[in-house]
């Protein structure tokens, strides 16, 4: 019975050894995991960080080299529509000029109303006596007998290289006024400069609002 009872005390203690070895065992196998699962939230949590701080500064990057570009894209925009706009205005200015040559050649009579309009107005503005320049060959054009009575009273008809656009100019003593087809539109040209920039502007703010949003 002795015996017996050592043995079963044995065989107790040892299971109790056993459960005891596996609480330990399950309670590190316990506590390795949580700091396995707090090291990757921790790396995680830092990635995390790592990525979030990569992106920002990209996002960063990518802003100030869009706006780089917007500014470099506006510029070369801008110098492109000034461009343009002085290549239509001179070409219309050529353009004028070519077919104002064209009528004084080959439409004489046609021009001949058109100048002798304009001496009648520079006249009235300087006064008399006067000087009245005009392109070589346009003094015919001047004559007496196609003019208005009295037109000729105090003036002198010279020709003179004007300008090359035709019209006059008029000389008194105390004024010059200047009527050649040049000047005229030398005159306009700020009006027509105006209304061709507000034309092309339309087009430019367009560009522009689709440069602002790269």
């Amino acid at each position: 019975m002795t015996g017996l009872s050592l043995e079963g005390d044995l065989s107790s203690f040892r299971e109790a050894i056993r459960r005891e070895h596996l609480q330990k065992v399950e309670a590190l196998e316990k506590q390795r995991d949580n700091e396995i699962a707090e090291l990757i939230a921790d790396r995680r949590t830092s990635v995390q960080r790592r990525v979030s701080k990569l992106r920002k500064e990209q996002e960063e990057k990518y802003l100030f080299l869009a706006g780089e570009m917007s500014k470099d894209s506006y510029a070369a925009a801008r110098a492109s529509f000034l461009d343009e706009f002085s290549k239509i205005r001179g070409g219309f200015e050529e353009t004028l000029r070519g077919c104002i040559e064209g009528i004084r050649r080959s439409e004489r009579e046609r021009y001949a109303v058109v100048l002798r309009r304009l001496a009648a107005e520079a006249l009235r503005v300087c006064g008399r006596p006067a000087v009245v320049f005009v392109e070589p060959q346009d003094r015919d054009l001047l004559s007496s007998g196609t003019l208005e009575s009295g037109f000729e009273d105090g003036v002198e008809i010279r020709e003179e290289n004007l300008d090359g656009w035709g019209g006059c100019r008029a000389v008194s003593e105390n004024m010059v006024v200047d009527n050649t087809l040049l000047a005229r539109w030398r005159r306009l040209s700020p009006s027509f400069s105006v209304r061709l920039s507000l034309l092309m502007n339309d087009s430019f703010s367009e560009i522009h609002n689709r440069i602002s949003k790269l």
